[in-house]
C-alpha cells in the first residue's frame, strides 16, 4: 500500500535514521529501506543520499514534501472519520513544544486530553522556538506553542502570559518583601542561565542600567534551581518553570515587568488535521484565561 511507504519516507526524514523510523512505525530496517527504494524506482528519482553522518533529502524528495504531507494527513482525516462512525476517535498528533512549558502546564493539559481521547497518539517534540517554527514550516508537526508574535509562516492563538520572576533561596534577606528590586542585582550572588538560542532573559538583563555579575553560568533549568536551593545564588526566570513548585526556593515578582506571550501555531496556508483541531481547542479551553497560571501552583 503506498500510503505506507509515504509515512515510512516522511518519518525516516523527520527523524533522520532509517532505523529509528523503522522502531517507530513497527518494522524493521530493511522493510523502510525497501519502501523508500520503490518509490524511487516506482518515481524514477533518488529521494534520500547516504553518507557517514546518516541520510540527507535530496532536492527532488524536498520538493514533493509538501504533496506528501497533505496526503498522509487527508489519509489520516479519513482514518479519524472513519473511527468516529465507529464511536473511537482515534489519530496521531505530532505536537512541538519548548522545555518550561513541557516540564509544567503541559501535562496537565494532555492528561485530560487523553482521558477523553484515549485512542489519539501524541509525539512530543521538544525545542527552542527558531527549532519548532522550522519543524512547522517543514511539516514536521501539526502545530507548536511559541513566544508571540511569530512570522507570518503561521498563524496564531493567544493563550497565556509568562513573567519573568526573581528565585531565591529560603535564607535571603529580600524573601519577605512584595517584590525583587532589579538595582540590587549587581550586589547579589548570581546564577545565570546559559540560553543557547532564545535569549528572552539576557535581552532583559543586558537592557538593565546595571547587570548582575555572574557567580555560576549553568545551561539547564533544573541545575539552576538545585543550585538556588542550595544557597549558592539567586536567580531570573521565566515563572513557567516554577509551576508546579518542585524546590525549597522563593518565588518574588521582579519591580520591571517583563513578560512574553504564548501561543500556539499553525503553519499558515495549511488545513489542520481534525485531531489538530480537536487539540487545539482543548488546549484554548484550559490555558486561555487569566487564572491558568495561578491555578498550577
Amino acid at each position: 500500500m503506498s500510503i505506507r511507504k509515504y509515512i515510512a519516507y516522511l518519518r525516516t526524514i523527520e527523524t533522520g535514521s532509517i532505523t529509528q523510523a523503522a522502531n517507530e512505525l513497527g518494522y524493521t530496517q530493511s522493510a523502510v529501506s525497501k519502501m523508500i527504494s520503490d518509490l524511487e524506482s516506482e518515481w524514477q528519482i533518488t529521494l534520500l543520499t547516504r553518507n557517514h553522518t546518516g541520510i540527507e533529502i535530496t532536492s527532488e524528495g524536498q520538493e514533493l514534501l509538501p504533496s506528501l504531507h497533505e496526503i498522509v494527513k487527508n489519509y489520516m482525516d479519513l482514518k479519524f472519520a472513519v473511527s468516529e462512525l465507529h464511536g473511537v476517535q482515534s489519530g496521531l498528533l505530532r505536537l512541538g513544544c519548548f522545555t518550561s512549558l513541557a516540564t509544567s502546564a503541559l501535562p496537565l493539559v494532555l492528561r485530560p486530553f487523553h482521558e477523553k481521547y484515549p485512542n489519539i497518539g501524541i509525539q512530543l517534540f521538544n525545542g527552542e522556538y527558531n527549532e519548532i517554527s522550522d519543524w512547522l514550516r517543514r511539516g514536521m508537526i501539526d502545530c507548536g506553542f511559541l513566544a508571540l508574535p511569530t512570522s507570518n509562516n503561521f498563524e496564531t492563538t493567544y493563550l497565556f502570559q509568562d513573567s519573568l520572576v526573581a528565585v531565591l533561596p529560603p535564607e535571603h534577606p529580600m524573601v519577605h518583601q512584595p517584590c525583587y528590586p532589579v538595582s540590587r542585582l549587581p550586589f547579589e550572588s548570581f546564577v545565570k542561565l546559559k540560553e543557547l538560542q532564545d535569549y528572552e532573559i539576557n535581552r532583559f538583563l543586558d537592557h538593565l542600567a546595571t547587570c548582575p555579575k555572574t557567580t555560576y553560568e549553568v545551561t539547564g533549568d533544573v541545575a539552576l534551581l538545585a543550585m538556588v536551593e542550595c544557597g549558592l545564588g539567586m536567580s531570573i526566570v521565566h515563572d513557567l518553570i516554577l509551576r508546579p513548585m518542585r524546590y525549597h526556593i522563593v518565588r518574588l515578582p521582579l519591580d520591571i515587568t517583563q513578560f512574553r506571550e504564548v501561543g500556539i501555531a499553525v503553519k499558515r496556508g495549511s488545513t489542520p488535521s481534525a485531531v489538530t483541531h480537536l487539540f487545539i481547542d482543548h488546549v484554548i479551553s484550559r490555558m486561555k484565561n487569566s487564572t491558568f497560571l495561578e491555578g498550577m501552583h
